[in-house]
């Protein structure tokens, strides 16, 4: 058994003698966690009480900072003292024909434990003994809080719902990656919905909704966007509108100077705005991200100086958690800036600011699994963190992974309440567009509601917000969380059916078999009034107030246990069908060529929808070949018909080979784009290829296809095919006189397509970088050898062609000089430190490796071997 809380284990233990041994232990650690911790609050997160607090006519609660120094015991809460809600929201109400604004922060890997107002008072009655988020605490002070507030379990689904109003699974997405982390293009985004009612639109940060033609942000709904390269803390190269633009800088600094901008321009214009701001904090690098011989807490943002300000503690925090909170607290300090911005606009007093997290925090295992660490950085005593199998209840989707808060701040909203109705992502677009009188626009039905009723003050949840069932499909990074929904999306895919569209109903999407086993329901987690259910084994707890711990002194046994699973699985089976039923669930998305007119397209071949069983895996990003005849399908619309140049970006490795030792391979591959029956056929475009084995990830040009324009209501699909292998070398030694052994795998990226200008020819400059690569003369280095700190993600190669003339080459020495945002003194020392480490490791502006074209770079999410559901999108178009 892993470790767990103190007690945990009393509850499981059945010795008398070793319980009272425990408690005693368990009362100590309290008790001294309590004074230990008391001694490192900051001051500067000390926030004075409002005066005007007084009782509440609805019985609304707020939380205070003069909370006792208590952390969850075994089920009961952290005691976080609270003081009636202020009789008057701190802004006023619009007057009738006003219409608000909307600003709406998803802060990635951000949990309910990882702001500063949920963890107890320092000795001052006012500072946080944990998490600083002074800024995000007067949020919360200013608006209504939401504590029974769900998302999905990871990222992408999270950011689907939101955007949609619908639950992630009736859009298409299903997961993070594989292929399955975009969201169908009939779906009416929220950019959609509020430009039909006639605001101006924004997205400023992190996407992770389609990296492809069609699916990206400047393409769904939104007038201004500013999409980073992801975790690129320095100088990031951003897309504006589709069109790459080196920006100066720390990246969330820019991002939040490019928002100040757009509503300085709604300031002048006092045209109505919706602005979507996904901030890449504090969520840390992706571990293939690792720099060469580095440790995994390089993965941390830890920005100085607030990094040494937590190593001063006594205790020291562990150093996960010390970097986690410097990252929380330099965010904390760029959210300020924007509050700040709004105090002192005219936009401050018509505009909403919603803030949440996409999902629970990522907390490493040695964090989680020793008990002080763990109560320190999770006070709320929740089981469970993003993307966690939960050993102790044989599930995933455990409170801590999923349960979030959401902070409302605005026009007429009441200052400090907090509300215990169950909400989820899905009902933020239904109430923004009720608020902002946007519900009579076209869009598919929203499964979210609208819960503006409760931003007024006294409001009281109507009775279908009280006995609102809520549902998930739990499938995480840990395969046992959802086994069956990890094999169908890495191994067998859904069948087709013959229009080539996932036929429905079909097995492989069944609730439960004819038999009467479980299938999806094996994956289901729901919510219902204070009851929580798990239908892979039928567990129901119990939660009273703050207690959303699934220990043993919540779970509900004997009858009624049986009781309240009946109920949640007759509920569960309805909703099931529903998303079967839905015209896009489990549907991958489609490939556009020449969309607009645009030269690269790039085709992830993770986004299969037909492989050779058995044989052909989606892994991360890719997808796996293991045998001549092994085919991969996916769907593509030409849009602009034309002369393409097709590249293939591909990873192979031979254990002996690697080790100077062992055979050298070569496979042969042919693609093909047309209808299926043409494929088969033959009658169809085709390219032929030799793919050779090279160290790294390599990119290479396979030739040129002439592609017509896809005809209305045709499927056409490009296929890529592994025809030979063969080996090109001979093993030149034996090991300690043993056979040299001869694995391999080979992965299959993405497939580039480039649109050529009239009276260009085929392949590739023969000087520039790419060329080489398609010379099979020089191995691309690995898009993995990444300085985080520095915010310097690559190793030093060539640009990729087509790049501007005058981009930058080199890193500045100087601070950037920001057109909206006033950076703190933290900040400016923070990035003059960056740029000092950059400049000494070289101070080459680097791009990502093996690149055919500069207009829509591509960078995979490359998945440990051991674990093919890769759980973070980690690339860049």
């Amino acid at each position: 058994m892993p470790p767990r809380t103190v007690m945990q284990t009393i509850i499981m233990s059945k010795n008398t003698s070793l319980i009272l041994l425990l408690a005693a232990i368990c009362f100590l650690l309290t008790c001294a966690l309590g004074q230990q911790l008391q001694q490192t609050a900051s001051p500067e997160s000390a926030q004075p009480a409002p005066d005007d607090a007084s009782p509440s006519s609805d019985g609304s609660k707020m939380y205070t900072p003069y909370a006792a120094t208590t952390f969850a015991q075994g089920c009961n809460a952290a005691n976080l003292q609270s003081w009636p809600l202020a009789s008057e929201p701190i802004i006023p109400a619009l007057k009738e024909g006003e219409r608000p604004n909307f600003i709406v922060i998803l802060v990635d890997d951000m949990g309910l434990d990882d702001i500063g107002a949920h963890h107890p008072r320092g000795p001052d009655g006012l500072a946080s003994i944990g998490a600083q988020t002074p800024n995000i605490d007067r949020l919360i002070r200013r608006g209504s809080s939401f504590r029974s507030f769900y998302t999905a379990p990871l990222c992408a689904m999270s950011r689907a719902e939101l955007l949609t109003g619908r639950e992630y699974l009736r859009t298409g997405t299903v997961y993070n990656t594989l292929g399955y982390d975009s969201f169908s293009l009939a779906e009416a985004t929220a950019g959609d919905v509020m430009q039909q009612a006639g605001y101006m639109t924004g997205h400023f940060g992190k996407w992770h909704n389609g990296r492809t033609q069609g699916y990206e942000p400047w393409h769904r709904g939104f007038n201004e966007s500013w999409l980073p390269s992801d975790y690129i803390n320095l100088d990031n190269l951003m897309r504006h509108n589709g069109v790459y633009e080196h920006t100066e800088g720390l990246m969330e600094q820019v991002l939040m100077d490019k928002m100040l901008g757009f509503l300085k321009q709604r300031e002048v214009d006092r045209k109505p705005f919706f602005t979507y701001y996904a901030p890449f904090s504090v969520h840390k690098s992706p571990r293939e991200e690792m720099p060469h011989g580095g440790s995994a807490l390089d993965l941390y943002f830890a920005p100085e100086p607030y990094l040494r300000e937590f190593l001063k503690w006594d205790p020291r925090p562990n150093p996960n958690t010390a970097r986690l909170w410097a990252m929380l607290k330099y965010f904390d300090e760029v959210v300020g800036r924007l509050l700040q911005f709004l105090e002192r606009s005219p936009l401050g007093r018509n505009t909403y600011v919603l803030l949440a997290g996409d999902n629970g925090p990522a907390v490493p295992k040695g964090v989680y699994e020793d008990p002080f660490s763990k109560l320190r950085r999770m006070p709320s005593g929740m089981l469970g963190h993003k993307g966690y199998w939960d050993p102790l209840i044989e599930a995933a989707g455990s409170e801590g992974g999923m349960r979030n808060h959401l902070t409302v701040a605005g026009p007429g909203v009441p200052s400090g309440a907090v509300h215990d109705t169950l909400l989820s992502l899905a009902d933020v677009l239904p109430t923004i567009a009720d608020l902002g009188d946007a519900t009579a626009t076209k869009h598919l039905p929203w499964s979210g509601n609208s819960f503006a009723n409760l931003l007024r003050h006294g409001g009281r949840p109507t009775k279908p917000q009280q006995e609102r069932f809520f549902f998930s499909m739990v499938a995480s990074g840990d395969a046992r969380s959802c086994p069956h929904a990890a094999r169908l999306m890495t191994v067998t895919l859904p069948n087709l059916g013959r229009d080539r569209q996932v036929a429905k109903p079909q097995p492989d999407l069944a609730y439960v078999a004819r038999n009467g086993s479980a299938v999806f329901k094996n994956c289901v987690a729901g919510r219902w009034k204070e009851y929580k259910w798990y239908g892979c084994n039928n567990k129901v707890f119990k939660f009273t107030g703050d207690s959303r711990i699934e220990l043993a002194c919540n779970e509900v046994a004997g009858a009624e246990r049986q009781r309240i699973a009946d109920i949640f699985d007759r509920e569960a089976r309805v909703w099931w069908a529903s998303i079967v039923a839905e015209p896009h669930s489990f549907t991958k998305l489609v490939f556009h060529l020449g969309l607009e007119g645009e030269k690269a397209s790039n085709v992830e071949t993770s986004g299969a929808i037909q492989v050779t069983r058995g044989n052909v895996h989606v892994k991360g990003s890719a997808v796996n070949f293991t045998a001549p005849g092994d085919r991969v399908c996916c769907q593509v619309q030409v849009d602009t018909p034309g002369r393409y140049d097709v590249g293939a970006m591909y990873y192979s490795r031979s254990d002996a080979y690697a080790k100077g030792d062992g055979v050298k391979m070569e496979f042969d591959f042919k693609i093909s784009v047309g209808t299926n029956q043409q494929i088969k056929a033959g009658s169809v475009p085709e390219v032929r290829g030799t793919l050779r084995q090279l160290r790294g990830m390599t990119t290479k040009s396979l030739g040129i296809l002439d592609l017509p324009q896809t005809p209305p209501n045709t499927v056409t699909e490009v296929c890529a095919q592994l025809t030979a292998m063969h080996s090109t070398s001979e093993p030149v030694a034996s090991r300690d006189g043993r056979p040299v052994p001869n694995t391999w795998f080979f992965h299959l990226f993405n497939l580039r397509f480039v649109l050529q200008q009239d009276g260009q020819g085929g392949g590739l400059p023969p000087g520039s970088a790419a060329g080489l690569l398609a010379a099979d003369n020089a191995a691309a280095g690995s898009a993995s050898a990444v300085a985080v700190a520095a915010g310097q993600a690559r190793s030093a190669v060539s640009p990729p062609v087509g790049m501007p003339a005058d981009m930058p080459v080199r890193i500045q020495a100087e601070p950037a000089r920001y057109q909206h945002f006033q950076p703190t003194p933290n900040m400016i020392e923070l990035e003059m430190q960056l740029r000092a480490a950059a400049v000494a490791a070289g101070g080459a502006a680097v791009w990502p490796d093996g690149q055919l074209v500069f207009e829509s770079m591509y960078r995979p999410c490359v998945s440990r071997e051991e674990n093919d559901m890769c759980m973070e999108d980690c690339g860049l178009m």
